[in-house]
């Protein structure tokens, strides 16, 4: 298929689905995601479609109206939309890019789960004394079926709750059974296929373990689905959840012969319209407190239908025993009154685990709860959410750079995606000369025959659409440029400029030694990583531009190495 038959394609699909994202039309095309964002661009260029970040859509009479009435299709990013978030906080790089934006905007953050600095509160169950409780259950259970006997395999995360809850249950445990045994813990990735293998494995090197704890409901249902794959008896091997999620592990609890007795049930029906007052009162500058301890409640076969009843749409919370035995921070009843405040048009809600139940149940909760009050929520997901606020920074990193670079100037253009955005900036540009091993900023940059473009040549290497090999360092040689924009995988005071791809590595150390200064482009989440393989020391850059999530400290100790840091500071 050629360039212009893909370009076609595109368009057609646009037009006829409304939006198509960068991933889908990348998997579609078998071609790299760098590829088909230089595609869009050139068809929103053209008005073919309109170019979104995550996307294209059509560009048609009445998009306008469907990209109202379908937040995914609206142009720009999720801070442009809402006047709150609710967000769980599950790495360093997204409190940093999104998190602190938000602060930084006004916009009030409602931590769900587990919070972060900026957050004006967390709405959680606590986790260490519900999983102390889930432990004292699970120790005389196995008092009474097991002899007393307790060796666990724990099916842990990497998150501080769920850390809690995984030291809690221990210590439940052997406030009941003090000689029980935690044969593993496990980091299972909170994810229902990596804790089925981990159980498999386990459990054929360690059949001693009669007791599995899951985190999560996605941790416990891969546990369950592993024993029943190896034939393991249910009367002697036990399963407890923290979560009871959804209907998966409700229903689970009925089977007479189910492996999961029982479940810490953490209420998504409470949860979310708390996490719904929260916003709400942050939006009109309350005070909350730091943390809005939700209930839990251990439930097995017998307690579950004390609290939940039975529906032909699934289970239902009972409201009067939730109403009279819980204790719920906020007031989340008919009786909650709004009218001496401001409520919010839009909530954003973002969801870290799409195909968890967890969020399944509580964006459904939410939704109805918002929807009650005259609120739209907006549900967005949280790696594609990362993925458009690192693309916006680096096009506003794009524009500081492309502001370096004066007529008459000789620039060598690394290949990487934040240099395919220097170049949608550069296209304009008059009487310069570039140099290139990137098949999209050549491609970008041939739109202009201002522009004095050079190919350095070599082997095409599709994963990154750029050219390397002994041809593309051998024409590198013989050139000398002005200024170098650099792109690196990794950057640490340590280890220097580092990347993932030997020979991609071996193409930089090339253009390092044609440039007379090294201008390094890297949006914040590149710093404190250390990649494969190492470009240079950081001694070799003379200027970095980065986003204003960068810390200040950070700032500070290149600076003391001579490098000038430029930050891209746009309003809003």
């Amino acid at each position: 298929m050629t360039a212009e038959e893909r370009l076609n394609q595109i368009t057609e699909l646009v037009n006829e689905r409304g939006f198509v994202s960068v991933k889908a039309l990348s998997e579609q095309f078998d071609v790299s995601e760098v590829t088909i964002r230089r595609d869009l661009q050139r068809l929103h260029a053209e008005g073919r479609i309109l170019r979104t970040f995550g996307g294209g859509v059509a560009q048609h009479k009445g998009a306008d109206s469907q990209a109202a009435n379908a937040p995914a299709l609206l142009e720009g990013r999720l801070l442009d939309r809402v006047d709150v978030l609710i967000a769980t906080a599950l790495d360093a790089r997204f409190d940093r890019t999104l998190v602190d934006r938000a602060v930084k905007r006004g916009i009030p953050v409602i931590g769900e789960s587990l919070g972060s600095p900026g957050m004006k509160t967390v709405v959680a169950v606590d986790s260490y004394h519900a999983g102390v409780a889930l432990g004292r259950w699970s120790g005389n259970f196995a008092r009474e079926h097991f002899h007393g006997r307790a060796n666990v395999l724990d099916l842990t995360y990497a998150l501080t709750n769920t850390r809690a809850r995984s030291q809690g249950f221990t210590v439940g445990l052997r406030e009941i059974l003090p000689e029980a045994q935690v044969t593993l813990s496990i980091d299972a990735q909170s994810r229902a296929q990596t804790s089925k293998q981990i159980t498999i494995d386990a459990l054929s090197v360690h059949p001693e373990i009669n007791i599995i704890f899951g985190i999560n409901d996605a941790t416990a249902w891969g546990a369950m689905c592993a024993c029943e794959e190896l034939g393991k008896d249910p009367s002697g091997l036990l399963v407890v959840t923290f979560g009871l999620e959804g209907d998966t592990l409700k229903n689970s609890l009925l089977a007479s012969n189910s492996f999961c007795r029982a479940g810490l049930a953490m209420f998504p029906e409470i949860i979310g319209p708390v996490c719904i007052q929260a916003a709400i009162a942050a939006f009109n500058h309350k005070p909350l407190a730091r943390e809005l301890i939700t209930p839990h409640v251990i439930l097995d076969r017998e307690s579950l239908n004390h609290y939940y009843a039975k529906t032909a749409a699934g289970w239902a919370l009972r409201n009067k025993a939730s109403s009279k035995e819980l204790d719920i921070p906020l007031d989340i009843g008919q009786s909650a009154q709004h009218s001496n405040m401001r409520l919010p048009k839009r909530i954003g809600f973002v969801v870290s685990f799409g195909e968890h139940e967890w969020y399944d149940s509580l964006g459904k909760r939410m939704t109805e709860y918002a929807n009650g009050l005259g609120i739209e929520l907006e549900i967005a997901d949280a790696t594609q959410t990362l993925k458009d606020e690192i693309l916006w920074r680096q096009r506003e990193i794009a524009k500081t750079a492309a502001l370096q670079v004066k007529s008459g100037d000789v620039v060598l253009i690394d290949g990487a995606e934040i240099t395919t955005c220097l170049a949608e900036e550069l296209v304009t540009a008059h009487q310069i000369t570039v140099i290139t091993n990137s098949m999209p900023v050549f491609q970008i940059l041939s739109q202009n025959p201002t522009i004095s473009l050079i190919s350095t040549g070599g082997s095409l290497r599709h994963a990154s659409d750029t050219l390397i090999g002994p041809t593309t360092e051998a024409a590198l040689d013989t050139v000398r440029a002005d200024k170098l924009f650099l792109a690196a995988s990794g950057i640490s005071l340590d280890f220097g400029l580092s990347h993932t791809n030997v020979a991609e590595v071996s193409v930089k150390q090339a253009m390092l030694r044609a440039a007379r200064e090294v201008i390094l482009l890297a949006d914040h989440s590149r710093f404190g990583q250390e990649s494969v393989i190492r470009i240079a020391p950081v001694s070799a850059i003379h200027k970095v531009i980065s986003d204003n999530a960068l810390p200040a400290s950070t700032r500070l100790e290149y600076s003391k190495l001579g490098i000038k840091v430029l930050i891209s500071d746009p309003l809003g």
